[in-house]
C-alpha cells in the first residue's frame, strides 16, 4: 500500500503478523498481516473514533500497545495488557524501536479528535 504524502504511518510487530496503522487526517486505515488473528484491512473515519488507548513499552521487558475505540464497534473491549491487544482488531502491539512513530500517530489522532472533527456530509 502506498502512503499519501501527508499521512502518518506506524507499524507494530514484525513479519507476516505485522500491523500497520495509517492516518491521513480523515481516515485511519488499520491493516493486520496475513498470519495475525485479524488479517486484512479496514478504514475508519476519525469521527467514529471515540478514544485512543496507549501503553508505552518498558525497555526490552514488555511491548507497548495502541488501541482505538470505535463508536458502535462490537470489538471495543478495552485493552489492559499485551494479551488483550493481540485479541483486538482495533489494536497493535509494538516494540521500543517502533515507539516514536506510534506516538506520532497517537498524538495526531488525539489532536484531530480533540478538535471536534466532523465527517464531511455524504453526497
Amino acid at each position: 500500500m502506498s502512503v499519501p504524502p501527508q499521512s502518518i504511518q506506524a507499524e507494530g510487530g514484525r513479519g507476516p503478523s505485522k500491523s500497520r496503522f495509517t492516518f491521513d487526517g480523515q481516515w485511519l486505515v488499520i491493516e493486520h498481516g496475513a498470519l495475525s488473528r485479524f488479517p486484512g484491512q479496514r478504514r475508519v473515519n476519525v469521527a467514529q473514533i471515540s478514544e485512543v488507548q496507549y501503553k508505552a513499552p518498558r525497555r526490552w521487558l514488555t511491548n507497548g500497545w495502541l488501541q482505538v475505540v470505535i463508536l458502535g464497534d462490537t470489538n471495543n473491549a478495552l485493552v489492559r495488557s499485551n494479551t488483550d491487544a493481540v485479541k483486538s482488531p482495533n489494536a497493535m502491539i509494538f516494540v521500543p524501536k517502533q515507539q516514536p512513530a506510534v506516538e506520532q500517530l497517537r498524538d495526531a489522532l488525539l489532536a484531530t479528535i480533540a478538535s471536534g472533527y466532523q465527517a464531511p456530509p455524504q453526497p
